[in-house]
């Protein structure tokens, strides 16, 4: 089950080879973790992992800065590379995505395999006089746990320089087969210091723990996704 939600059903029919769809399942997983990268044949078959930052109640009179640009980002980790990412910035200055690959954790694949993380680190340029933070995340996607064993979602951040590091963590326990979705509200706000345009740091790490475990995207999405909405405040 999922802890603090419901956990959907397996179906019960087979395919012509007499497989369930856990197995088949299972047989997608293990075959992206083959690969170095997730190429696009690859991906319409790749069970991946979706996580999604929002930010908790916005103030209407908050707002937001009237520019705010990404000076600089750096990214690293066995789930991501430069080679299939990119990120965007809304035009209300709301929200930060980033869309990379790489981010499934498999027991089948070694003790490098069971662990994957993304470590961003990305450099904002705003005007004087506002501070901002992150609210909650929310997840979907795809897991396939057995009996015993289970699947991690974690993602913490924090500004350089500054103490606080707000983190959030789900746990997906077997057995279990099939999409998911969670919500959970970072429970500590750390706010970038005033007149001091940060870097905002985040690292997120999908674990698969035990005997049979997989966790990933769900295979209706062809990248990781992180999408961060910033939650402002004047100063």
């Amino acid at each position: 089950m999922i802890d603090r939600g419901p956990g959907p059903s397996a179906a019960t029919y087979q395919d012509q080879a007499g497989r369930s769809p856990t197995e088949l399942r299972w047989k997608q997983l293990t075959a992206t973790m083959a690969a170095r990268y997730i190429s696009p044949a690859m991906a319409m078959m790749a069970a991946l992992f979706v996580a999604t930052v929002l930010s908790a109640a916005t103030s209407a009179s908050a707002g937001a800065p009237p520019k705010v640009s990404i000076r600089g980002l750096t990214f690293a980790g066995t789930g991501c590379s430069w080679g299939d990412s990119t990120y965007a910035i809304s035009n209300d200055y709301q929200t930060v995505t980033f869309i990379f690959g790489g981010m499934v954790a498999t027991t089948d694949s070694g003790l490098a395999g069971r662990r994957k993380f993304c470590q961003l680190s990305f450099y904002l340029d705003y005007p004087n006089g506002w501070s901002l933070t992150l609210g909650q995340v929310t997840g979907r996607g795809y897991a396939s746990i057995g009996k015993g064993s289970k699947g991690v979602y974690e993602t913490q951040f924090y500004f350089s320089g500054q103490t606080g590091t707000p983190t959030v963590r789900r746990t997906i326990y077997g057995k279990q087969e099939g999409n998911f979705e969670f919500t959970d509200k970072f429970l500590t706000f750390v706010y970038s210091q005033c007149n001091s345009a940060p870097n905002l740091n985040i690292k997120s790490v999908v674990r698969a723990e035990g005997k049979k475990a997989a966790v990933g995207l769900d295979s209706s999405d062809t990248k990781f996704q992180l999408k961060f909405a910033c939650i402002w405040k004047k100063c």
